[in-house]
């Protein structure tokens, strides 16, 4: 066995061990909360993305333009709407150069914003879906690699594109991930295929966005004429597949969580070469369970995947999982699942879409997502030791990351969190409903992760 491999595997044993009689022992996080900047204040955005540059102090934040500033790269028209990209450096939180469309729609409005960084080659890959934009009106991805500022010389796009530009259905829901070994990219997107309401599909191309798959390639094969939603993608590299999760409307009972296990070549076929799509959460609930987004943890190698219950207004919860050895991949449920949020009819107030990151320095996992029509306006979160409960001192109706004037969308997309490790520190992003899109640093200042093992964690 690889040394670098031996080490992970012996790593996962120990840090596991540690952690696993070290719970009771967790101390409650302190952390230091920055003020917040704005974006893009002479103009008026929606949705908000972060890829963090693991080569070089770098970030870029993406939102979506709804004043239209310049001609959209791929038609050469002007855009009613654009994506807008921003080089920023994360220590500092100052901007790198001046803000630049990445793609825009000519023919009406943009949703549904997603960006990765690819450590491959440098550069970052983002999705969004264009509104009118096929022939006969329906919805169209668009997508682009963007450069690294050190890479741009004055043209921060290397290569935009649409895909199914004829298209007769809509595609919506889109999530993008990079594999860091062949710098391949994932792309998934709810679509609506003819006599169904929705599904997903998948797409993958190479780092300079040249296609591998020749054809849309179904994700939704457990129960394919059954709804499909919220789709999210992953790279797993100690796994070296991605991760595709989304929730579905089974027969047998109400909406679920699933995941599935994509490699990162096609087939010989020339679809993407998927496992089985499993379902990996349970109803804690008597509600719909749906909008879902997961993480590997990076100290014990377990995953964990976050909900919300009933589109918001009724809590939300965390689910565990292993994944089982190649061919088959078998999920399986690792921990019992708990809430995060345990709301009632947006009592203390109504969240969707959670998302996760881990603090690798701290050992600590945030849960964040958004807070409206309730108590609290704004955004909130939840802090995970290395083991992934919740850490102890946390109030009921959560820890309050900014208060703002107008509400976050319940939509997908409108929120991301990542952390950097420049900086030590978590960044998020928001937009508000009122027009503005902005980043605010969550620095945790206490450590969680026991010191004899921190060298062994996963790297």
């Amino acid at each position: 066995m690889k040394r670098d491999v031996w080490k992970k595997t012996f790593g996962l044993l120990v840090v596991g061990f540690v952690l696993c009689g070290a719970v009771s022992a967790q101390i409650e996080p302190t952390f230091e909360i920055g003020d917040p900047i704005v974006l893009f204040e002479e103009s008026n955005t929606n949705e908000a993305g972060i890829a963090i540059n693991t080569k070089e102090p770098e970030v870029l934040f993406v939102t979506i333009d709804t004043v239209a500033i310049d001609i959209d790269p791929i038609t050469g028209e002007q855009a009613v709407q654009a994506v807008v990209g921003f080089y920023y450096n994360p220590i500092t939180l100052q901007r790198i150069g001046d803000p630049f469309i990445i793609v825009g729609n000519p023919k009406g409005n943009l949703q549904k914003l997603s960006v990765t960084y690819n450590p491959v080659n440098n550069k970052y890959f983002v999705a969004v879906a264009a509104d009118g934009y096929s022939t006969s009106g329906k919805r169209v991805p668009l997508m682009a690699i963007v450069n690294a500022h050190s890479q741009a010389a004055g043209q921060p796009v290397f290569k935009a594109w649409s895909w199914d530009a004829e298209t007769a259905t809509d595609y919506q829901d889109t999530a993008v991930a990079a594999s860091s070994k062949n710098g391949n990219l994932l792309y998934v997107s709810e679509y609506t295929p003819a006599s169904e309401s929705e599904g997903v599909i998948g797409l993958l191309y190479d780092k300079e966005g040249n296609l591998l798959t020749q054809e849309n390639t179904r994700l939704d094969t457990l129960e394919p004429t059954r709804d499909e939603d919220d789709p999210d993608a992953y790279y797993l590299e100690n796994n070296d597949v991605f991760l595709f999760i989304t929730n579905i409307d089974p027969s047998t009972s109400l909406n679920r969580i699933t995941a599935t296990i994509i490699q990162t070549t096609p087939g010989a076929d020339g679809k993407l070469q998927q496992g089985n799509q499993q379902i990996v959460s349970q109803l804690r609930k008597n509600f719909n369970a749906g909008h879902p987004s997961a993480i590997e943890n990076p100290f014990t190698g377990e995953f964990i995947g976050v909900l919300d219950y009933n589109n918001g207004p009724d809590g939300g919860d965390i689910f565990y999982f292993n994944i089982g050895p190649a061919p088959d991949y078998v999920f399986t449920e690792s921990q019992p699942q708990i809430p995060f949020l345990d709301s009632s009819a947006s009592n203390p107030f109504n969240l969707r879409h959670p998302r996760l990151a881990a603090d690798l320095n701290s050992g600590v996992i945030i849960i964040s997502h958004n807070a409206r029509e309730g108590s609290f306006q704004g955004m909130v979160f939840t802090l995970l030791g290395p083991d992934g409960k919740i850490l102890p001192g946390r109030p009921d109706d959560l820890y309050k990351l900014i208060a703002t004037d107008s509400p976050i969308s319940n939509n997908a997309n409108w929120h991301d969190v990542k952390w950097d490790s420049n900086s030590d520190s978590f960044l998020i992003i928001f937009a508000t409903e009122d027009g503005f899109t902005r980043v605010v640093r969550l620095k945790i200042t206490s450590k969680h992760l026991p010191e004899d093992v921190s060298d062994w964690m996963i790297q």
